[in-house]
């Protein structure tokens, strides 16, 4: 027995809802967790659980095509790692410089909604990474955010990546966000 039109759209209408409810729930799981960073680091159950809303309810887009997960989220440091992978690397097998803007934007903005007491928005307007070795496909690089200035109205975080292995720097990222107005 086939569906009808009108059955067909029911059934894609109703997947649509279940995939907006999913990621409203997932986003309300974010923003929980995300506001009590403010006042301390998150446990790493909570951690966890934020990386669940992340990637189970599609709210990180890109960064869950990435690969990217946090490890450590507070309100003076936020760490995320990602194990590099072929779709990652240049044709001379070399981790693409983007892997590294791209933690580095991602790590800074946490943090730096964080810091901004997770109610306005902040959007990054500079990033600039500098490139120091290279990293290969099976290397872990982490990176870590920390503040270099903390202003209403803008901030700027560095973010170390280095090669889980050794230890050895990678790359380092400047990110400059602006701290939209809550209005």
């Amino acid at each position: 027995m086939s569906e009808t039109a009108s059955e067909r759209k029911t059934t894609a209408n109703g997947g649509a809802e279940e995939s907006i409810n999913s990621k409203k729930e997932g986003l309300r799981e974010y923003l929980r967790l995300v506001r009590q960073a403010t006042n301390g680091p998150l446990s790493p159950d909570e951690v966890a659980s934020l990386n669940t809303a992340v990637v189970d309810h599609g709210l990180g887009g890109y960064d869950i095509l990435l690969g990217t997960v946090f490890t450590e989220v507070g309100p003076q440091c936020v760490v995320a790692q990602l194990t590099v992978g072929e779709t990652h690397l240049q044709p001379w097998g070399l981790a693409n410089g983007g892997v590294y803007c791209s933690l580095g934007e991602t790590v800074g903005s946490v943090a730096g909604y964080i810091a901004a007491g997770a109610k306005p928005a902040v959007v990054g307007v500079n990033n600039n990474t500098d490139f120091y070795r290279s990293a290969r496909a099976g290397d872990v690089i982490v990176s870590t955010g920390t503040p270099v200035h903390l202003g209403r109205s803008m901030q700027v975080w560095q973010i170390h990546h280095v090669r889980q292995s050794d230890g050895k720097t990678l790359a380092r990222t400047n990110l400059r966000v602006a701290v939209l107005s809550e209005s």
